[in-house]
């Protein structure tokens, strides 16, 4: 047994709740803000779960996490529902959920309601967005969506490999690596397809479309690299802000909304683009490495967000417009973070906490 190791694991996910804790208790966070504990789980000593055995009818209303070769659900209480070790890749979210080998000639999806679980016949890889269940076909070319009876709704192949992908409820956006974008409606019609351009070398490496389906994010480009605002209005779209940046990033980026698209978020090389889409006003908050969440951005003009360096992630407070009210870092090999208005989540390796947000609209 490696000893050294499996301390190393126990140590994180004994902290985790200890410098989050030190983190809301020690730092001000305006006025009235602040950050309150309410539990953490250790899923190393959580009792596992086999895959044949989740209880797939007793997981609705709760929350999927996936860490590494773990996945599973919890409730808001903290009850560990379901804890599952696998060996090749899973998805999941709060509706459905599958686990699959490296090269799945078909993958089963199980639903966490009532309905019955589908088998897809198709070589690819599921991908869970909320209720939205995509197959991406080996190549890298091509995505198709399905319902909930395994029926395909629509396949839409490109002769370009896929670089960025995004979905809402109203739309799905699809960025190439040959610089173009396209966006289908929720009904998988294409509106429009179009190229930001601007760049030497055109590539889209982040791109991500509003709950309401009216906006898109996007950062494209290596050499004079740029990130834009667009709206879709029709079949027709316009480009309301763009800017160039200092630094190239050359690989894909986060980018993204708030729930109600007020706000639009862009990973850069120098660091996070905080954007008001009403007023178009940008802002950058300086950040080192890779931007994995934003959280819901539910709270009034007050961010999370989740970063990481190798093995060191940082979870950061951010108000708007670009002032960073708290911090703080821990290492990991995996991390999540999921925010429901004024409670999020925050997993590390073997562990998960809760903390509720206090003080604020």
């Amino acid at each position: 047994m490696n000893i050294k190791g499996n301390l190393k694991y126990i140590i994180s996910g004994s902290l985790l709740f200890l410098l989050i804790y030190l983190f809301i208790a020690a730092i001000p966070i305006g006025p009235d803000l602040y950050f309150e504990p309410v539990w953490t789980r250790d899923l190393g000593t959580s009792a596992h779960t086999e895959i044949s055995e989740l209880p797939t009818h007793a997981l609705s209303d709760s929350e999927a996490f996936i860490l590494g070769p773990r996945f599973g659900y919890f409730t808001p209480e903290g009850k560990i529902l379901a804890n599952v070790e696998t060996a090749g890749r899973a998805s999941a979210s709060a509706h459905a959920w599958c686990a699959y080998t490296e090269t799945p000639q078909s993958t089963t999806v199980y639903f966490t309601g009532e309905f019955p679980p589908i088998t897809i016949q198709e070589e690819g890889f599921v991908y869970l967005n909320d209720q939205r269940l995509y197959l991406f076909s080996p190549g890298g070319s091509c995505v198709s969506q399905y319902d909930r009876n395994g029926q395909k709704r629509w396949r839409r192949e490109h002769n370009a490999p896929i670089t960025a992908f995004n979905s809402s409820p109203a739309a799905t956006v699809i960025g190439y690596a040959d610089g173009s974008i396209t966006y289908l409606d929720s009904d998988g019609n294409n509106v429009v397809s179009f190229s930001p351009g601007g760049s030497n070398r055109l590539v889209i490496l982040g791109v991500a479309v509003s709950n309401d389906g009216t906006l898109i994010s996007c950062v494209s480009g290596l050499s004079q690299q740029r990130y834009m605002l667009i709206r879709i209005t029709g079949r027709q779209h316009k480009v309301l802000q763009h800017s160039y940046l200092s630094k190239d990033v050359n690989r894909q980026v986060y980018t993204g909304f708030d729930q109600k698209g007020h706000f639009a978020f862009f990973e850069t090389g120098d660091g996070l683009v905080l954007m008001d889409t009403k007023k178009l006003i940008s802002h950058i908050v300086p950040l080192s490495g890779k931007v994995l969440s934003t959280g819901d951005g539910s709270l009034d003009k007050v961010f999370l967000v989740l970063s990481q360096v190798d093995t060191t992630y940082t979870l950061s407070a951010i108000e708007w417009p670009n002032h960073s009210v708290a911090s703080t870092s821990f290492s990991g090999h995996n991390a999540f973070l999921i925010q429901r208005k004024h409670t999020f989540y925050l997993g590390l390796d073997n562990s998960i906490s809760r903390f509720d947000i206090k003080g604020v609209q």
